[in-house]
């Protein structure tokens, strides 16, 4: 569940998944057990990838992504 994740993960932490994320970064394969279900919710689901986003004050963040130069 994602209010978990954010109860248990730094925001720093949960910003810089999502930018892995959207980034195409792979998981490093040392990720607490937290990280991994934060960045399978995130990755298998675009709506909670971006509420997760928002929540942090990102807004569009794959539109961003996508159209940056």
């Amino acid at each position: 569940m994602i209010l978990m994740a954010n109860e248990v993960l730094a925001e720093i932490d949960r910003q810089n998944i999502i930018f892995d994320v959207v980034d195409g970064i792979p998981p490093s394969g040392e990720e607490s057990e937290e990280i991994r279900s934060f960045r399978s919710q995130i990755e298998s689901d675009n709506l909670m990838l971006e509420f997760s986003a928002e929540e942090l004050g990102f807004n569009n963040v794959l539109f961003e992504y996508l159209f940056q130069g």
